[in-house]
């Protein structure tokens, strides 16, 4: 028990320095602007720790780490597809924050009614992307559930910990909108990126003796960790790092972190570093779970993994570090999702139910449904869905179909309705089709059904290009990316 009033203690001190941090940095909450995009005004440092809360989650503590244990380097592609994000987010800053600064853009489907014209399939494509990305809030909120009970010795059962720490969250996401998301994302990510690299790091040198010494062991007592084995081959490997990398900027809450930055070189900025960071610490948390499995004591239950071998080898303290660096992530990716859904939800789907809403009903909506998705995340997650994993890996697979018309449409003049409307819908009927029966997709060779999926989404698109040509708004939109001048430098934070 005393193990355990230590873990908790450390944590709770954690937990207040975020809400002091939080609080000192607080702005009015006077203007949808202010609420859902921080009035656009984030340096580079506060970009890129937005950016990362918004997309590092806290499963790979538990789920990643179980893979590392159990499928070896299969599960190393969290950092390829970190590094490989790094190029699509370079490409994008520029005309997504521009487009977001002259026309007031405030979320993802705000550029799809910009850039396609077209107020229906907005609303659509808005519906689309909430459903398909709405899982993963259940499954971070499960996750801090199992976080805290394992980093407590279950002193602290999975549902009082899930709804302490998830209202923490829903509350300073709706105290302090946009900016309390990211200044909370800025103190969670240098938490999990800084000093969890450098626990990691002494759990890996304290139990292997550094970072590549486990490799020869592996080498000679399971060398199958070593390999992409079993059913897990090349082509299956290269699609779920294609979609993990691709899908990651189909996430609405990725564009609402372009938009809030101040310029387009702080968002540059900021890809040179997030993902980078990414990169340390998910590589050495694999690391560190690639030889866990030889280990004498090793849990049954790997995804608890972690927490046995910072509490075996570095007591207490080093548990509850872990502990709060895996809440971190969490928290991170739950304030995101919550604050941009918030506000998707108000001004892409209230609108088009209520006419001629202002935008001061939209600020009260958003705030007002900060704490509705919260409280209806958290009451999902507190129920038994055994499925849940599976259907947040077929929902990655449907949203990913998201990328061609979002990401093509910024560099394509020809891009138009028809082609994103179509390419969209049969891909995600081809990913939903392919998860739900698929021997349809065993002529592939172990590719997924979203990259199936995707590609005949990409032709369709590209046919419907040509066929019916560019729209004729088109022509206007790109001439203020061209002419766009940004003269001012970006700010720290």
């Amino acid at each position: 028990m005393n193990k355990a009033v230590i873990v908790i203690g450390i944590i709770a001190i954690y937990f207040i320095i975020n809400a002091l941090i939080i609080r000192k940095c607080h702005t009015k909450q006077d203007s949808l602007e202010e609420f859902s995009v921080g009035s656009r005004n984030f340096g580079w440092l506060l970009s890129c720790f937005s950016y990362l809360g918004g997309w590092y989650v806290g499963s790979i503590y538990t789920g990643w780490f179980a893979a590392s244990a159990g499928l070896g380097i299969f599960a190393q592609y969290l950092v390829i597809y970190s590094v490989a994000s790094l190029v699509i987010m370079y490409l994008m800053a520029r005309p997504v924050w521009i487009w977001g600064k002259v026309f007031d853009l405030e979320t993802q489907a705000d550029m799809i009614g910009l850039r396609y014209g077209n107020k229906k399939f907005k609303v659509l494509f808005s519906l689309a992307t909430f459903l398909f990305w709405f899982p993963w809030l259940i499954l971070e909120m499960k996750t801090i559930g199992y976080i805290v009970a394992a980093a407590t010795y279950h002193s602290i059962n999975f549902n009082i910990g899930m709804i302490i720490v998830s209202l923490f969250v829903v509350i300073y996401s709706f105290y302090g909108g946009a900016r309390a998301t990211a200044i909370g994302n800025l103190v969670q990510g240098i938490t999990f990126t800084v000093i969890g690299t450098i626990t990691v790091y002494y759990l890996i040198r304290k139990i292997y003796g550094g970072v590549f010494a486990i490799y020869p062991v592996l080498q000679e007592l399971k060398p199958e960790l070593l390999t992409l084995q079993g059913g897990f081959g090349g082509n299956y490997w290269a699609s779920v790092i294609i979609t993990c990398t691709l899908g990651a900027f189909t996430l609405p809450g990725i564009f609402n972190r372009i938009y809030m930055a101040d310029s387009p070189k702080a968002v540059k900025k900021s890809v040179f570093i997030a993902p980078l960071a990414g990169v340390f610490i998910g590589f050495l948390t694999l690391a560190l779970g690639l030889g866990a499995g030889l280990l004498e004591g090793f849990p049954a239950d790997a995804q608890s993994a972690i927490f046995w071998m910072a509490d075996h080898y570095g007591g207490p303290f080093v548990l509850a570090l872990i502990g709060i660096f895996a809440l971190s992530a969490c928290m991170s990716t739950i304030s995101a999702v919550i604050n941009t859904a918030s506000v998707l939800i108000a001004k892409d789907l209230a609108s088009s139910v209520v006419k001629n809403l202002s935008r001061e009903t939209m600020l009260k909506y958003a705030k007002g449904l900060t704490i509705g998705v919260g409280l209806i995340s958290l009451y999902i997650a507190t129920i038994d869905l055994p499925n849940l994993m599976m259907i947040a890996l077929v929902m990655y697979d449907c949203i990913v179909q998201a990328f061609i018309p979002l990401f093509v449409g910024l560099f394509w003049r020809k891009s138009n309705l028809p082609g994103a409307f179509a390419g969209m819908l049969i891909g995600v009927v081809i990913a939903l089709y392919g998860n739900l029966n698929p021997q349809s997709i065993a002529w592939t060779g172990g590719w997924s059904a979203g990259m199936v999926g995707m590609g005949v989404n990409f032709i369709v698109h590209i046919i419907c290009g040509f066929a019916f040509g560019k729209q004729k708004h088109v022509d206007e939109i790109f001439k203020v990316v061209n002419n766009y001048k940004q003269t001012e430098g970006s700010k720290l934070i």
